[in-house]
């Protein structure tokens, strides 16, 4: 069932995130709704990470809520392909597989109706053909389209990205890119996407989140809106022209 567009999916209100009790960022409201694309962009170590760690219940706020609008909203989180265990053996199938488990499925044997969906999911991301490769035989851009693959089978209404194209190559970011799109795509779903392609991620993003923990920032607008802003030049102006062009 198709997501009715702009549905409010998840939201915070007076959310301040942070590490074992002290803040490390304002508070921040916002409502994430079906099929908008988010971008969350700052500097290393702004927050990004804490930021979605704490809106999938990963960590607990140091105040305010997180409030998830549908009782049976569907969550999926794609981390860095290179957050994977690179010695735990594991086949690409059974990974994707994996990503379906869930109070009424602990087991991989998961019978027809998910290894078809998990078969599917893996045709979607360009990736049928390493589904009896180990996972950690693959390179980066396989791992990548690998992650996707599983949060594709998970028909999520709502997936989370941790620098999906970090380590990857020009032509692998692309793909990655396009497929994110499938992604929002398959049922109306909202994605947000941690990135360190600012200008693409704020081309393609519907709405942005710009943090920034060393100057108490934590702003969300849409994409152009977080483009004009201050703190956006403050954080990005050596090397993002306001024009979208690179500076010199």
């Amino acid at each position: 069932m198709r997501l009715a567009a702009g549905e409010g999916l998840l939201s915070t209100d007076g959310l301040v995130v942070g590490h074992e009790g002290a803040a490390i960022l304002p508070p921040l409201t916002i409502t994430i709704a079906a099929g908008e694309l988010w971008a969350v962009i700052g500097a290393n170590g702004s927050g990004k990470s804490t930021f979605v760690r704490t809106a999938l219940g990963l960590v607990a706020p140091v105040s305010g809520t997180v409030t998830r609008r549908r009782p049976d909203l569907r969550l999926a989180y794609v981390p860095q392909q290179s957050a994977l265990d690179a010695i735990f053996p594991i086949s690409v199938a059974d990974f994707v597989l994996m990503g379906l488990q869930g109070p009424g499925n602990v087991t991989l044997l998961a019978g027809r109706a998910n290894a078809a969906r998990a078969a599917a999911a893996l045709d979607e991301a360009g990736a049928r053909a390493l589904e009896r490769r180990q996972l950690r035989d693959l390179s980066g851009g396989q791992r990548q389209r690998v992650l996707i693959a599983r949060a594709l089978a998970t028909d999520a209404d709502l997936v989370f990205l941790d620098e999906p194209t970090t380590a990857l190559d020009a032509a692998a970011e692309h793909e990655v890119l396009e497929l994110i799109e499938k992604l929002r795509a398959k049922r109306g779903a909202a994605v947000m996407m941690v990135t360190h392609l600012v200008e693409d991620g704020l081309e393609r993003a519907d709405r942005a989140l710009l943090l920034d923990r060393d100057h108490g920032v934590a702003r969300a607008a849409t994409a152009a809106e977080v483009r004009a802003l201050p703190e956006f030049e403050r954080v990005y102006g050596r090397f993002v022209a306001r024009s979208g062009e690179a500076s010199p």
